[in-house]
């Protein structure tokens, strides 16, 4: 047993000669190589191991001189804004001339129209152009006169086509056998006759009574037409028929 224990502190104590032999042996291949790696020793970077005789003749020392650089980057920004402002003030010059010259001459001329015959008559384009004018015409009238009272006695006016403008006439009654204003109303007048139309009416009203007596006449007068007629016959004759 005794044996055993010396056996293992003689192996022990081999180690450990063994581990320290190693250790210097390490020491000095550093030592000849000069250079110790800063990543096997710890923290730092060293260059340039020596020998060193202070404190210790079996120590080193590193002169190494650690340079430590910091750079704080600066940035600068120049910024250059420049505005122009043009300012433009227009200028209208206008010159205006305006010459105007207006020369009208206007020539109207009138040409008569010719009226077919048949389609009127009586057109104030041809005042008294015979072919153009109305012919008025006046009808006799033969009535009784009645036991009393009065008989409308009606004259017809006619005119030869219808009329284009208006046409007048005068007209008045006159005596024959029959005296005004025993036998009938004596009367007178402008007769128109409008256009568009072909005649017009004369009335004239006659006395009626019971003395036997012959037939008895008056008449009816018409004339001074106007420009655009002419008369075709006058008088008229009015004819009391007796019927006592």
């Amino acid at each position: 047993m005794a044996d055993s224990d010396q056996k293992d502190k003689r192996v022990s104590v081999a180690r450990r000669v063994t581990a320290g032999a190693l250790i210097l042996l390490a020491f000095g291949l550093l030592g000849s190589v000069g250079f110790l790696s800063g990543s096997a020793l710890g923290s730092g970077a060293f260059t340039d191991y020596q020998y060193c005789t202070s404190p210790s003749e079996y120590q080193y020392c590193s002169t190494a001189t650690s340079t430590t650089t910091t750079t704080t980057p600066t940035t600068t920004s120049t910024s250059t804004i420049t505005t122009t402002t043009t300012t433009t003030t227009p200028t209208t010059t206008s010159t205006s001339t305006t010459t105007s010259t207006s020369t009208s001459t206007t020539t109207s001329t009138t040409t008569p129209t010719s009226t077919k015959p048949g389609k009127g008559c009586g057109d104030k384009n041809h005042l008294h152009e015979r072919r153009f004018e109305c012919k008025v015409t006046i009808l006799n009238v033969s009535k009784k006169e009645g036991n009393a009272g009065t008989t409308v006695f009606s004259f017809s006016v006619s005119l030869s086509a219808t009329a284009l403008s208006p046409v007048t006439v005068n007209y008045a009654t006159s005596d024959r056998t029959a005296i005004a204003p025993g036998d009938y109303t004596a009367t007178s007048g402008v007769l128109s006759i409008p256009a568009g139309t072909m005649g017009g009416t004369i009335k004239v009203s006659v006395l009626g009574n019971t003395v036997k007596e012959p037939n008895e006449t008056f008449v009816v007068n018409i004339g001074n037409p106007s420009p655009n007629a002419y008369i075709g016959n006058t008088p008229a004759v009015g004819t009391i028929l007796n019927d006592d």
